[in-house]
């Protein structure tokens, strides 16, 4: 993009309310090959046309919206405000009174061959989601079907169980047990930089967990617009029933002479990689009715409690350990205390064993 504007001249395409009358929105986003969604008054949602050039990667979601008045534009899926001439001064790295030629349909000094290549790009991106669709095997959540990528676990993911960026203590996850849950990470969208981890119930997908591996600090410089109220370690599905779902059900045997109750699924892959093959996690603070039921149909001999080594944890065992009272007696049941501060993640086989078996 040229940039040889002075401060007079970039004020005077801030503010594109003037050229607004002279453009045809919906013209401008067929030429840049953003498809349309729908529109709300003065509002038109579509594909983010430069969202590639921000995440690497197309728009997989209609949730950018151009004010038809004002030109103003604004990414949900980034936090990314802008306008549209300064968009198709990225798209075509043309200055912006080149720009605005394009705008009106006067192409002018415009390289349509750019142009050309960004609507093919993104008729190509089309072209494979369906591909990806019509070929998934995935039942479950529908949204994941068109949310997710194929599975892929590049080696910033490695590092981020080996050693997360907070620089914790390591939690160890290998490789061979990342390849037995399934975990990938995505690359784009709204669970861009996030770890991802699948849960089956009974051979079916139910939901995921997508676990920042970029760490609060990183997460807000990353996105300048948003505030710390608005970060979230884990993002789950909208339409994800944690209540209904124990993370490592279908791993389990049934009739086994003991399970160990955790909190979250790297509990679980950390357990199971140490050598307790029988683990489960409630995703969460609540040990549900549907939750029981589950582990009903499992049917251990004997229930460990291992929640996190903080006051919230040792509650949470404590309102669990009074659920399954009405299902075990009190000798089949084991609430582990866990050092201050610590996880299960955090621990290592000879301090698990110390909980499990002391």
């Amino acid at each position: 993009m040229q940039d040889t504007l002075g401060i007079k001249e970039r004020l005077k395409y801030k503010d594109i309310s003037w050229l607004m009358p002279s453009v045809d929105v919906e013209d401008v986003l067929a030429k840049l090959g953003s498809e349309v969604s729908r529109h709300s008054g003065k509002e038109v949602f579509a594909f983010c046309p430069d969202h590639h050039l921000f995440v690497g990667r197309k728009s997989s979601h209609p949730k950018w919206v151009v004010n038809s008045e004002t030109g103003e534009t604004f990414c949900h899926t980034e936090g990314r405000g802008s306008n549209l001439v300064w968009t198709v001064c990225r798209l075509l790295e043309c200055g912006p009174k080149e720009a605005v030629k394009f705008l009106t349909g006067i192409q002018g000094e415009v390289d349509t061959g750019k142009l050309a290549t960004a609507a093919m790009g993104h008729s190509h991106l089309k072209l494979k989601r369906k591909m990806e669709e019509e070929n998934s095997t995935v039942m479950g959540l529908e949204s994941v079907k068109q949310d997710m990528e194929k599975p892929h676990l590049s080696d910033a993911a490695y590092r981020f169980f080996m050693q997360p960026p907070e620089r914790k203590l390591p939690t160890n996850i290998l490789p061979e047990t990342v390849e037995r849950y399934r975990v990938f990470q995505r690359t784009w969208g709204q669970y861009i930089d996030r770890v991802i981890i699948p849960f089956f119930m009974r051979g079916e997908l139910v939901g995921f967990s997508a676990l920042d591996i970029l760490g609060k600090k990183n997460w807000l410089d990353k996105h300048p617009l948003k505030t710390e109220d608005d970060y979230r370690k884990t993002l789950y599905p909208a339409n994800f029933h944690s209540a209904e779902c124990l993370f490592g059900f279908d791993d389990c045997q049934k009739a086994a002479d003991m399970l160990i109750i955790t909190e979250g699924p790297r509990e679980v892959m950390k357990l199971w990689q140490e050598g307790f093959s029988n683990a489960v996690a409630i995703l969460g603070a609540h040990l549900s009715g549907g939750h029981e039921l589950l582990i009903g149909t499992l049917a251990p001999k004997r229930i460990v409690l291992m929640f996190d080594g903080n006051k919230a944890g040792r509650e949470i065992a404590n309102r669990a350990a009074k659920k399954l009272s009405r299902l075990y007696k009190p000798s089949c049941l084991k609430e582990c205390v866990l050092p201050e501060g610590y996880d299960p993640k955090n621990l290592a086989r000879e301090q698990l064993e110390s909980l499990v078996f002391g």
